[in-house]
Formats: C-alpha cells, sequence, structure tokens
C-alpha cells in the first residue's frame, strides 16, 4: 500500500468515525429529551416508598418503566457509543481498556465532568438490571435514585456533545446541549 493510499484509507476511517459518532449524538439527544421528559411525568409521585410503590397505578409504574429505559438507554450510549467514539478519534486503543478507564481518558481530555461522578451512573445502571419487582423498597430506592441523577446523565451527554462539536466538528453539529430545568421535574427527588 502507498503513502496515498494510507493517507486516503486512514481518511476514509476517520470520516467513518466522525459519521457514526453523529449518528449516537443525534440518538443521544434524542433519548436524554425523552429522559427529561419522563422525569417531569413523574416527579409529582416522589420521592417514592415501599408503600408508594405498591399503590402505583399500572399507567403509573408504565412512566417508571419508560423511565429507567431512557436512562439505561443514554447511560449506554454515552458510556458505550460516544465514549467509544470520541476516544478513537484521540486516537486512544479502547479495545483493552475497561469502562474505567476510558471514563478516567474522558474526564482527562474535558469530555465529562469528574464531578458528575459517571462511574456511579454506571453502576446505577447495573443496579437496574438486577431490579426485582417483589422487592418495593428496593424498587423505591432505585427509581428515586435514578429520577435523582438523570439530572447529572443528561449533563454528562452535554459534556461529551460539547467536547467533539468543538473538538472535532468545529462546533458545527445541528446539535445543542439538552436544557435540564432547574425545577424539581428532574434530578431532585
Amino acid at each position: 500500500m502507498t503513502e496515498s493510499q494510507k493517507g486516503k484509507s486512514a481518511s476514509n476511517g476517520k470520516a467513518e468515525v466522525l459519521k457514526i459518532l453523529t449518528e449516537n449524538l443525534t440518538a443521544g439527544a434524542k433519548v436524554a429529551k425523552r429522559l427529561l421528559w419522563s422525569c417531569e411525568r413523574v416527579a409529582h409521585l416522589l420521592p417514592l416508598d415501599a408503600k408508594k410503590v405498591d399503590l402505583l397505578t399500572d399507567e403509573q409504574e408504565e412512566s417508571f418503566d419508560a423511565l429507567l429505559l431512557r436512562f439505561n438507554s443514554l447511560t449506554a450510549m454515552v458510556q458505550d457509543h460516544i465514549t467509544r467514539g470520541i476516544l478513537t478519534l484521540e486516537e486512544e486503543d479502547v479495545s483493552k481498556k475497561s469502562q474505567r478507564d476510558r471514563r478516567v481518558l474522558m474526564e482527562r481530555l474535558g469530555a465529562l465532568k469528574p464531578e458528575l461522578h459517571f462511574g456511579t451512573l454506571a453502576e446505577l445502571r447495573n443496579r437496574i438490571a438486577h431490579f426485582y419487582p417483589e422487592e418495593s423498597a428496593k424498587q423505591a430506592e432505585i427509581l428515586n435514585e435514578v429520577h435523582g441523577r438523570s439530572k447529572d446523565l443528561i449533563e454528562g451527554y452535554n459534556e461529551a456533545l460539547r467536547y467533539a462539536d468543538q473538538k472535532f466538528f468545529g462546533n458545527k453539529l445541528d446539535l445543542h446541549p439538552i436544557v435540564v430545568p432547574s425545577v424539581p421535574e428532574c434530578g431532585r427527588t
């Protein structure tokens, strides 16, 4: 392969990673907006306790299911897809790095704020996977925490978006950070 061919191949590879990152950032924005909407939709039911969980209607349970699904989806989107795209464009070999190592790299780059404690968001995502419907107190604890940490998760998405837009797209992406209201609908219980 000639030097010219290698350059074109690298350029095509970078273009593909940029395309995928753009798609993931766009999908992340949609999920973040829906997560915010889910937070607002359940805010009046919070904080929950075991008794309140047992009294939820089917419609209210579905609203909380949507909140959990969207929290889980946005966590995966930021932690896996967006992070991989940013680190690949930063020429970091992420193939053998743990999620923690990737997160630390993102923090060092300035693509995630350490004070958001993104690792604890990922741990919460894992706790959601072990969500037991017969344990109302545990459900209440997780639902309260998911609602309470959704603002941090959306801000994590926003930080990654800002970083990628500035660093790789010259502030020309047609995406904007998701505005989280400063009222109790999202991120406070």
